[in-house]
């Protein structure tokens, strides 16, 4: 019985480790890497979000509607 005890205390510490290190920050969204990269990532993001719906509201249907699809590459 006594030899079941090490291994069991083990694994309690590196579930817990894990959670303090690991689990913990990214449920508080508080992850112990962020750098200037993500902003910059983020930021990336909105503006491309911001130009494809400038896109779609400037999108207009064709003038002219065809029973069967255009080909592109005459």
């Amino acid at each position: 019985m006594t030899n079941i005890w090490l291994p069991l205390t083990a694994t309690a510490l590196a579930a817990a480790l894990t959670w303090w290190c690991c689990i913990r920050p990214m449920v508080k969204n508080r992850s112990c890497c962020t750098t200037a990269a993500d902003t910059d990532l983020q930021e990336e993001l909105l503006r491309a979000r911001d130009e494809l719906q400038q896109l779609r509201e400037g999108a207009t249907p064709p003038a002219v509607r065809h029973d069967r699809p255009e080909i592109l590459d005459r």
